[in-house]
């Protein structure tokens, strides 16, 4: 390491260490912890607003109190213009305080959304962009061993893979404190559980069926990083890994069967193809309707890579000119 590296190190460590000191301080010497924190999400279309519908679930393992959880709903450059109508909030929602945020120059252009909250849990956009929840005091947080549902989103946008943030609570300094407001971001920063989920977005304005038909490709492969295909228990790790690589070669061939017919401009013939891969993607989900038996469960997919691959797939089938998404999704 040369000198300027040593001064660089040296001088981070200068600015971050007064507020690493203060909290353990604070904390007794720790800071509370939800790295134990799982979140679901299932998405279900009706009359074209798709609902996206979060739980929250702190592991036992956890020593912090779950306050806020947000999501990134940015509109993405050179998208389409996603319709708000029939979009509403439900209790919950800071009218005034979110009209503000909308209002304000700076904050970045997000997806039309309606926002539901849990009991005694407000709901809005921040101006990173971003849409959340924050519990109204003590008793309503998710303590550690707890689960909450109740987090819905509403939007006529298209799944896609976002950025979500889940905090603790932090016990603010008191005023006598030289704790700076950017020290405390590192902190809260340093103790947030942050991930993947779903939520919507708008496609590109510049639609082209070959270019969307990767992107359903590329989520594919994303769905299977993030773990949502091939999920539950199977002790027999060479049969799952088996089960694995029959699963993902399954959905590439009908993918790829249906790439072929749309480069050689068959759009009738692309659609069934693309068709024969949604119903795939259905028979592979199986939500467990017994939770009791929890030994029984076995999904080969997620609600997430479900709600994934099958709306993006019926999008681009509805491009080409087939049939439309009935009035209510049937599977869930």
């Amino acid at each position: 390491m040369n000198i300027n590296k040593k001064v660089i190190l040296f001088f981070s460590l200068f600015i971050f260490l007064p507020a690493i000191i203060y909290a353990e301080t604070y904390w007794g010497g720790e800071l509370p912890n939800i790295s134990d924190t799982k979140l679901k999400v299932k998405v279900m279309l009706a009359d074209g607003i798709y609902s996206y519908m979060y739980t929250i679930t702190s592991g036992n393992t956890n020593t912090g109190q779950i306050w806020s959880f947000d999501i990134d709903v940015r509109k993405p450059e050179n998208s389409i213009e996603v319709s708000g109508e029939g979009l509403v909030n439900g209790p919950g929602y800071l009218e005034h305080t979110s009209a503000q945020i909308l209002s304000e120059t700076t904050t970045p252009k997000m997806i039309p959304v309606g926002l539901f909250s849990p009991p005694n849990w407000n709901s809005g956009p921040d101006i990173l962009g971003r849409v959340g929840w924050g519990s109204n005091d003590v008793q309503y947080r998710i303590l550690p061993g707890q689960s909450l549902g109740s987090f819905k989103i509403t939007s006529r946008g298209i799944p896609i893979l976002r950025d979500f943030i889940i905090e603790p609570k932090l016990i603010p300094p008191s005023e006598e404190s030289d704790i700076t407001i950017e020290q405390i971001q590192e902190i809260e920063d340093k103790v947030a559980f942050k991930g993947k989920t779903l939520g919507p977005t708008a496609p590109p304005a510049d639609f082209k069926p070959i270019d969307f038909h990767n992107y359903i490709i590329s989520l594919k492969h994303e769905a299977y990083k993030l773990g949502w295909i091939i999920q539950g228990k199977d002790d027999d790790k060479g049969k799952k890994e088996d089960e694995e690589k029959g699963i993902m070669k399954s959905l590439d061939e009908k993918l790829d069967k249906a790439k072929k017919k749309l480069e050689k401009g068959d759009t009738k013939e692309a659609v069934e193809k693309l068709k024969s891969f949604i119903h795939e993607v259905e028979g592979l989900y199986k939500e467990d309707k017994d939770k009791e038996k929890e030994d029984h469960r076995h999904e080969h997919i997620t609600s997430e890579a479900y709600a994934l691959l099958k709306y993006n797939a019926q999008y681009l089938i509805e491009q080409l000119g087939g049939e439309k998404e009935g009035k209510k999704d049937k599977k869930e």
